[in-house]
């Protein structure tokens, strides 16, 4: 068996988006050595039609999807080339591993996911862009008129704010320190008195339901959030 190279398409700590280059690179050494390059785009599929190895236009071995592709109930899939995969090939003579789980061919998750999948076209994503976009610049020009260090990173559909006025590249920069950390806590409760609830660390992940007047809403949330950072410095 190759040895795996898996990769997490997002950065859990910080959402800094990945550097091509790297990617390019791994890509590259994986394929010099033998290894298997294996993309976790659960949460990344989100960000384009083609998920975030479309958008930088590398091709794994394996990726592993999930939550999206069954419109909101339980799912895993796996995709992967036929010879990355070839152990699991339904051959009596040969199958030297198995699989299968609990919610595997579920009829319900199967209509929900086929739904979702028609849905998410590719306008659907464009559109994901366009007020994810929207959000970030809204949530950035804030920050600034409040004189509070930090911003927004992220891509598509995903951000996530930092109190922090040194670039987000990785898990040492994102790390918050205690005035961070107290802000952060400030503008939370600040959002959700405004009826606007984000992860506890600054995640925002944007739906296709949502109109402009909900990222108006929202930026106009953050902007009273971050009044009350300032006022409590």
């Amino acid at each position: 068996m190759p040895a795996c190279w898996s990769i997490r398409c997002r950065t859990v700590a910080g959402l800094a988006p990945a550097d091509k280059t790297y990617l390019e690179a791994l890509r590259q050494i994986t394929r010099e050595v033998g290894a298997l390059l294996i993309f976790d785009e659960v949460i990344t599929f989100r960000l384009g039609y083609r998920g975030a190895q479309g958008l930088w236009n590398i091709d794994p071995d394996l990726t592993t999807l999930g939550k999206i592709i069954g419109g909101g109930f339980p799912v895993a899939r796996s995709r992967a080339t036929r010879n990355s995969w070839r152990c699991s090939i339904p051959d009596p003579a040969s199958r030297r591993c198995r699989t299968g789980g609990t919610f595997s061919a579920n009829p319900v998750t199967m209509r929900a996911g086929l739904a979702a999948m028609q849905l998410l076209d590719e306008p659907a994503f464009a559109r994901l862009d366009a007020i994810g976009e929207a959000v970030r610049t809204g949530i950035d020009q804030a920050f600034r008129r409040s004189g509070i260090p930090g911003g927004t990173v992220g891509l598509g559909s995903l951000l996530k704010i930092h109190f922090a006025d040194r670039p987000i590249r990785d898990y040492r920069s994102a790390y918050l320190t205690e005035q961070e950390a107290q802000r952060q806590v400030v503008f939370n409760r600040g959002l959700l008195n405004r009826g606007v609830l984000a992860a506890g660390y600054g995640l925002m992940a944007l739906s296709t339901p949502m109109t402009d007047a909900d990222v108006d809403a929202i930026v106009a949330a953050a902007a009273g959030a971050l009044a009350e950072v300032a006022a409590s410095v």
